[in-house]
């Protein structure tokens, strides 16, 4: 199995003139800096200046590339569902036991559900969608995640659950459920400093609930479930 994280700076591509590749790559450098100052200081106090101070950039600059701190926000957004379809478009399970190719499909989530930058991406969502300005269009924004996301993890899931005959979809969907709510419960506790001890489990939590989902997976095993 491969799991790879979309890359953090833009290349220039094929026929993108020089001065266009160093707009995208100021524009990669702002949205990077934006989910770091999420990540230390809380989605509201990750102002602008500080954002722009990070990025070692003027606030004129981030008016260029996106006009307001809203904008800004929805492309953090963006960049957390780009990191996604990358994780999952590439990734790969092998054969295997059920219950192997359900760890597998564990550790690819895990590597997006699971990693700090999740957590700002989350913020974002949460506050924009309550936000009268950016509502509609962050509603538009997880509406294009789940149509370009989805097809990739339903490939996945499909070969986790290859010659099971499962198509119930509360099974497909507990799975993926239970498997990435694991992720982000780890995530979480290494942000609490005295349960950080509990994060170090996380390899025996996740091999435990592999077998447990491997073996509720050998239950429904029927071609008509």
């Amino acid at each position: 199995m491969q799991a790879e994280r979309a890359p953090g700076k833009r290349r220039p591509g094929a026929g993108e003139t020089p001065e266009a590749g160093r707009a995208n790559i100021s524009r990669q450098r702002v949205v990077e800096a934006a989910i770091q100052c999420i990540l230390d200081q809380g989605f509201y106090r990750a102002s602008s200046n500080a954002i722009a101070e990070r990025a070692g950039v003027s606030w004129g600059v981030i008016q260029y590339h996106f006009g307001s701190r809203e904008a800004l926000m929805l492309a953090v957004l963006e960049e957390g569902t780009g990191r996604l379809n990358e994780i999952v478009r590439k990734a790969e399970i092998t054969d295997g036991t059920v219950t192997e190719r359900l760890a597998q499909y564990m550790e690819i989530l895990a590597s997006y559900y699971g990693s700090p930058e999740y957590l700002a991406f989350n913020q974002v969502l949460i506050n924009l969608e309550h936000d009268p300005r950016t509502s509609e269009q962050t509603r538009a924004t997880m509406a294009r995640i789940s149509e370009s996301v989805s097809p990739e993890l339903n490939r996945l899931l499909g070969k986790v659950l290859e010659g099971t005959g499962i198509r119930r979809p509360a099974v497909r969907s507990l799975l993926f459920h239970a498997l990435r709510g694991l992720s982000l419960s780890h995530l979480m506790l290494e942000t609490v400093p005295d349960r950080r001890d509990d994060s170090r489990l996380f390899a025996d939590h996740r091999k435990l609930l592999a077998e447990a989902l491997g073996l509720l997976v050998e239950a429904q095993r029927n071609p008509g479930r």
